[in-house]
Parts: C-alpha cells; structure tokens; sequence
C-alpha cells in the first residue's frame, strides 16, 4: 500500500502542486504583512485566497492514463475520496499555518467552511467536465464574491450566493458548503473525471 500511495502520488505531480500552493499563500501573506498592520485581511481577500491554496491541486485529480484508471482491478472510489479530502486537508493546513504565523485568512470555521465547499465544486467540476475545466466554476463563483464583496450582507438569497463572505453565524452558507462537499466528494468518488481521448493525453502531458 506504501509503494502504491508512493508512486500514485509521484504520477499525479503532488509535490509540485503542493509547492506551488504554499509559495502562492506565502506570497499573499508576506505582501499583506509588509503593507498592513493588521493580521486579519479583508474578507474577499481571504476567501480569494482561499482559492489560490486550492488551485494548483486541481490538476492532480486526473492522472495520465485514464484507462488505467477505469479498470476495477482496484478499488478506485474510496482513493478517489480520500484524494478528494486530502486536497481539502492541504488547503485548510497552509491557511491554518499562515493563521498560527500571523496572518489570518479568516476565522477557523470560516477556512474549514470554505475550503469544504469549493473542495466540493472541484470535485463536481472534475467528475462533469474534468479536471483541466474543473478550475472554472470555483474561479467564476469566486470571482463573483470578491469583486461583489458590499452586496454580501441581507437575506438568504444573499448568504447563498456570497456564502463564502459569511460570518461563522451563518447557516445558509454553512448549508451551501456542506451540499456542495457531499455533492462533490460523492460524485467525483464514484465518476471520476470523464476519459479523454489520446489527443488529449498526449497535450496534457
């Protein structure tokens, strides 16, 4: 199982993803210590980079070779599962280092809460489009937040659509992130991401 969870994560570029999400939360934080007093940033700005912590991880829920993946020779669901959680996992753990290092990207529940809810559309995004376009709906819907950051506050129709904006008192956005983190894991677990034709591997690689 070692040797296995080895070479899968060496195939899917792991490290590098991992690298370049660290090296993208540690610049946005060194720039805001440099240029603010205040370790708390403002919050499209958290969730903006809450975002940015997740993005270079996307790539790595589709492999090379997609019909070794499609094989029932291994039990591919509950690896696909535990990707899907890990790349939750690494997210939260980089903000959650920036928080313990003086720089916070919001409250605690406010990173787990995010991080579960665009984990969830990154694993929708994967199994319905694959994970070359799985980047698309999380950078649109969170395009939309921080750029419309003053119209967060109101109803409910308000907190679902901002629900990244939401103070921890929120239980509609608590309710959007916890469906979309179901929605996802259970979805990209059991689908996967579509199979590309050879072409597509070949550019890919």
């Amino acid at each position: 199982m070692i040797r296995w969870t080895v070479l899968y994560v060496r195939s899917r570029r792991l490290p590098a993803a991992v690298a370049f999400s660290a090296v993208a939360v540690a610049v946005v934080a060194g720039v805001w210590r440099l240029f603010s007093d205040s370790p708390a940033t403002p919050a499209n700005l958290a969730v903006g980079v809450g975002l940015l912590a997740l993005a270079p991880l996307i790539p790595t829920l589709s492999g090379d070779d997609d019909a070794l993946e499609s094989t029932a020779a291994l039990p591919w669901p509950p690896r696909r599962a535990a990707h899907l959680v890990a790349l939750f996992g690494g997210g939260v753990a980089l903000l959650t280092v920036a928080a313990a290092l003086g720089i916070e990207f919001g409250t605690g529940w406010q990173i787990v809460r995010n991080g579960a809810g665009l984990t969830g559309l990154i694993g929708l995004g994967a199994a319905l489009t694959g994970a070359q376009l799985a980047w698309l709906v999380p950078v649109v819907w969170t395009g939309i937040q921080v750029m419309g950051a003053a119209a967060a506050a109101g109803g409910v129709e308000r907190q679902l659509l901002f629900w990244q904006l939401q103070p921890d008192s929120s239980r509609a956005a608590a309710v959007v992130a916890v469906v979309l983190a179901a929605a996802g894991l259970l979805t990209y677990a059991i689908r996967g991401c579509p199979r590309r034709s050879p072409g597509e591997v070949t550019v890919g690689q």
